[in-house]
């Protein structure tokens, strides 16, 4: 990598980071617990939950049902379903009982309590849930307390966080997406607080690669990964590593310009992606106002007022170019994000 450029693939366009950054101005991410966990569980349940729930937090589209009568979709559905299976049996997420998990009860879960889709994928989840169980078990008693007590408090360097995740399968990503996401939720909740926050990046998955590289935050400089990405056909493995690497890079730059974290751009970010910036379905490539609000978490996570438009409208290359609406995240099977 040679300045802000990934060879002749992609790009990070400093311009375009610094015009998006424009549109964040006032923008703030409500801070509150957003399960609120540890009203409703114990400590160590609640950090069970969070944990084998980011273990399978991946490739969520399409997953949809129904938690105690209320409609979810996506990983929400997943969250929702998991901690409402920990509220009736506590025991159904221990370590012990998921290294001993069938398929066939892994996918009961998704009709427990009401309609559900099944994920796509389940036995590679089932292997990532036993995995993680019993190396949970065999290196910190079964607890991820331990766990993070072992980190001091350091998401960061030899011994932190994302070092020690990394040795579950589940958590492997070379950019440690779950991690982060884990870092980040269990922060939010109140269940843990990192001494080094400064060390918290997005997590780059599918929606902040999409929102990144429609607003042009990342430029794609070679014509035939254009193509891959317009057509969506599977992009190779260092296409891949290169447009997740650049978009990283560009949300660093973006939080250099917009003055907030990371952390907030996460949120911020993947809740843009999630409604106003679809594969299918852009709000800005509709006619009139987002027909959306309603169902919007956009509105729920943030501050922002909408007014039927993304918050990026007017800035973002795909909202005054429709070529760049063309564009959506690398087509791959993986169990990163």
């Amino acid at each position: 990598m040679m300045g802000l450029s990934w060879g002749k693939l992609v790009s990070v366009s400093e311009s375009a980071c610094s015009r998006i950054a424009t549109k964040l101005v006032g923008m703030e991410v409500k801070m509150e617990p957003p399960a609120g966990l540890l009203e409703r569980l114990g400590r160590e349940l609640a950090l069970n939950v969070l944990f084998f729930f980011m273990a399978i937090n991946h490739d969520t589209r399409g997953l949809a049902g129904v938690v105690c009568g209320r409609y979810h979709r996506g990983s929400d559905f997943l969250f929702q379903l998991m901690l409402k299976l920990a509220e009736e049996d506590p025991c159904l997420l221990e370590p012990a009982s998921l290294k001993e998990l069938t398929l066939d009860e892994f996918l009961s879960w998704f009709s427990k309590f009401g309609e559900g889709s099944l994920p796509r994928r389940p036995a590679e989840r089932v292997e990532l849930l036993r995995e993680a169980a019993t190396k949970l078990l065999e290196q910190y008693g079964g607890e991820v307390s331990t766990l993070l007590e072992a980190c001091g408090g350091r998401l960061a360097g030899p011994g932190g966080l994302r070092e020690r995740l990394a040795a579950f399968r589940a958590f492997s990503d070379p950019l440690a997406k779950k991690t982060m996401v884990f870092a980040i939720l269990a922060r939010l909740e109140g269940l843990w607080e990192p001494v080094d926050p400064e060390n918290i990046t997005v997590g780059v998955d599918y929606h902040l690669q999409r929102v990144a590289l429609r607003t042009g935050m990342v430029e794609v400089r070679d014509p035939r990964l254009r193509e891959k990405l317009v057509m969506r056909r599977f992009v190779s493995s260092s296409e891949h590593r290169a447009i997740r690497s650049a978009c990283l890079m560009a949300f660093s730059l973006l939080s250099e310009f917009s003055k907030l974290s990371q952390l907030e751009l996460d949120q911020i970010f993947w809740h843009i992606g999630r409604n106003c910036c679809q594969v299918r379905s852009p709000c800005c490539a509709q006619e009139g106002p987002c027909w959306k609000p309603t169902e919007c978490t956009l509105i729920k996570a943030t501050n922002y007022e909408c007014r039927g438009y993304c918050p990026l409208d007017g800035a973002c290359r795909g909202s005054m170019d429709p070529e760049f609406l063309k564009l959506a995240e690398p087509k791959v099977i993986t169990y990163y994000y």
